[in-house]
Parts: C-alpha cells; structure tokens; sequence
C-alpha cells in the first residue's frame, strides 16, 4: 500500500482534513468488498445521517 499523506493540517481546515481521514479509513476497510456490499454501507450510513439530521433540524 502506499504511503498515505493527508493534504490538510488540521489547523488549516479542519473540515476538509476530517474528509480527508475519513476518505482514507473507509478506502483501507472496503479493500476486500464488493460494489454492491460498499453501495449497501454507504446508503445505510446516508439513511442514518439524513434521519439524525431531520431530527436535531
């Protein structure tokens, strides 16, 4: 694998440096699966995220 480098510092833009995070450990957990088991992941987390959102809204 190669090195990985986060573009962001966390004092420069904490939000994109997040992403940036975020992007890579999900990257390095979803090697081994399939289109359709990181498609399934990803709109169960959507689902969530949209519900928990209507709710604090």
């Amino acid at each position: 694998m190669a090195t990985y480098n986060n573009d962001y510092s966390k004092e420069e833009d904490e939000t994109m440096w997040e992403l940036h995070e975020i992007r890579h450990k999900l990257a390095t957990e979803r090697t081994n699966k399939s289109i359709e088991e990181i498609n399934s992941e990803g709109r169960k987390l959507f689902d969530s995220w949209t519900k928990h959102h209507r709710k604090a809204v």
